[in-house]
């Protein structure tokens, strides 16, 4: 392991002394210009600026490095249309008038925080080495496919990434690729998150039918026998790590999709304008959901029988289990330019069916169920065994008889309008327009059940959640300009639920030549509800990026 970690650093070390010869620019291979190489390399360091706050663990403190991520993507585009006619295991392509090419990224992956960040992380690796040392580091053929075109129809196939919609920061219809929030949670960016698949994709151009023009349809198929990855769940003591019941459930099992024919993930869009400014579509895909369903499960070896019964007096008993069960989504959206006021109005909505929710009393039926009821003698005898006291749960004695948590299910309609506008602000920048995007979001759940509530406890030492309403919503608004011919780029993005919680994240990218630098500072304060939940976490960023495109 340490060879590959040299020869990383010998290459990122290389790209970057050869950053001070060059503007950053196309890299040829050949004479042609038709095989290309590009490459990003970045670092990022970033420290805690709150301390620890009964939420997370490992438990931070001002200051404390929580990332050195360290990134390489290499990439390589070759356009295959000049080899078709010298080369004849592909002369097949330029007799039937195929175009092709393709696409290969390499992605080098290394997070040094867990050997050079503060002993607390190097606890979290030491208690569990084999899962953090996979977790801290990855080296990956990150994307890899090969596009055929000809006439009306498009294909490609291989790694790649789909994105459908109109949404920003959240995601409505673009949850066909799996996200990584693992090093970053929600405070990195979405195109950076997205983990691409072994896809199937096609398109075929229909072009005008009646009063719709630029007609689409397009389709994917994720065999689940080729990919059925979801998204990774981050290791416990991690930096970006859900708040979990840790003292209730030692124990935390994550079950993904089988690699079988049944998770494939797969889908069909319609897509168009009307007139001159409309752009619509509709769709409807199958995939999983980004955070998984939880549950306890009760091992029944391990509860104590009396008589007929069997009651839980060990923690060691309990499991928590969070398990993917695919979700069907139908949706459309639209842009739409109004030429009057130079405004670009977005819509989308999504009705996403059968998708798990949280019921603190169904998903963690084992507490909920009957009980023995104990006198305060033996509830207090009873707390020293377990470690907890189950009063705190509201129950009077040990449950009976406790059985495996369920996984309820319901319909869920969800929403966005938005607007993205270019303004003049002279009084702040003279030379440059800034850019203005607003965003409001909406849930509502019709089969709504009052007991529903976020799965993440309002303390690690306490079975209780946040609740959520029948209807939820959100706002989220992005605005930025460019200074110095486009070398400074500020920009300060906030979402707001009105239930109490705020996340405001600005920050400063400075360009010159092929490096970018960018000092970003996340906050989020409020009631510990929707991304409140990591109200704990507000952080600075730096990192230093350098592109070869």
């Amino acid at each position: 392991m340490k060879s590959k970690i040299w020869v990383l650093g010998a290459i990122l070390l290389g790209l970057f002394l050869s950053a001070f010869q060059h503007e950053a620019q196309a890299f040829y291979i050949d004479k042609q210009q038709t095989l290309q190489f590009s490459a990003k390399v970045q670092t990022r360091a970033t420290f805690r600026l709150q301390d620890w706050d009964g939420y997370t663990y490992a438990r931070t403190e001002v200051g404390d490095l929580v990332q050195w991520r360290n990134l390489a993507l290499f990439e390589i585009n070759h356009d295959l249309r000049e080899l078709t006619n010298t080369l004849d295991i592909l002369w097949p392509l330029k007799k039937l008038e195929i175009d092709s090419r393709y696409h290969i990224v390499g992605r080098f992956m290394y997070d040094a925080l867990y050997n050079v960040g503060s002993d607390k992380f190097k606890y979290v690796r030491d208690q569990d080495p084999e899962n953090i040392d996979k977790f801290k580091q990855a080296y990956d053929l990150w994307e890899a496919y090969v596009d055929f075109a000809r006439g009306p129809w498009f294909v490609r196939i291989g790694r790649q990434n789909l994105a459908w919609g109109e949404t920003d920061l959240f995601r409505l219809m673009d949850g066909i690729n799996p996200l990584d929030n693992t090093f970053g949670g929600p405070f990195e960016d979405l195109d950076d998150r997205r983990i691409p698949l072994w896809m199937l994709r096609g398109t075929f151009d229909i072009g005008s039918v009646g009063p719709f023009s630029s007609m689409a349809l397009e389709g994917f198929w994720v065999p689940g026998n080729w990919d059925a990855r979801v998204a990774p769940f981050a290791p416990i003591g991690t930096p970006y790590s859900a708040p979990l019941p840790e003292v209730f459930f030692p124990a935390l099992r994550i079950n993904t999709p089988a690699k079988e024919m049944a998770s494939s993930r797969w889908g069909v869009r319609l897509q168009g304008m009307a007139g001159a400014y409309l752009n619509w579509s509709v769709g409807h895909y199958k995939s999983y959901l980004d955070q998984p369903a939880l549950r306890s499960v009760v091992d029944q070896s391990k509860l104590t029988q009396v008589g007929d019964n069997t009651l839980l007096t060990s923690l060691d008993a309990l499991i928590l289990e969070g398990s993917f069960p695919s979700v069907q989504v139908t949706g459309a959206s639209m842009s739409f330019f109004e030429s009057i006021t130079n405004i670009v109005f977005r819509g989308e909505v999504a009705w996403f069916w059968n998708e798990p929710v949280f019921i603190p009393e169904e998903s963690l039926s084992t507490f909920w169920g009957p009980t023995i009821p104990l006198p305060p003698a033996l509830l207090d005898l009873a707390a020293e065994i377990l470690g907890v006291d189950v009063r705190d749960l509201g129950l009077d004695g040990l449950p009976l008889n406790p059985q495996n948590g369920e996984i309820p299910k319901r319909d869920i309609l969800r929403f966005m309008i938005g607007f993205d506008k270019q303004l003049w602000i002279r009084s702040l920048n003279k030379k440059s327009m800034f850019f203005l995007s607003m965003q409001y979001f909406g849930q509502w759940v019709p089969d709504y059940d009052d007991r529903m509530a976020q799965p993440a406890p309002i303390s690690p030492d306490l079975l209780r959640f946040p609740g959520l309403k029948e209807y939820e919503n959100s706002i989220t608004a992005i605005v930025n300009t460019n200074y110095m011919t486009g070398n400074l780029v500020p920009q300060l993005a906030v979402a707001y639920d009105p239930r109490g919680a705020w996340l405001v994240q600005p920050q400063v990218n400075f360009i010159r030549g092929p490096f970018r630098f960018m000092v970003q500072y996340s906050a989020i304060a409020g009631n510990f509800t929707n991304f409140g939940l990591f109200r704990d976490r507000d952080q600075i960023s730096f990192i230093l990026t350098y592109l070869l495109s």
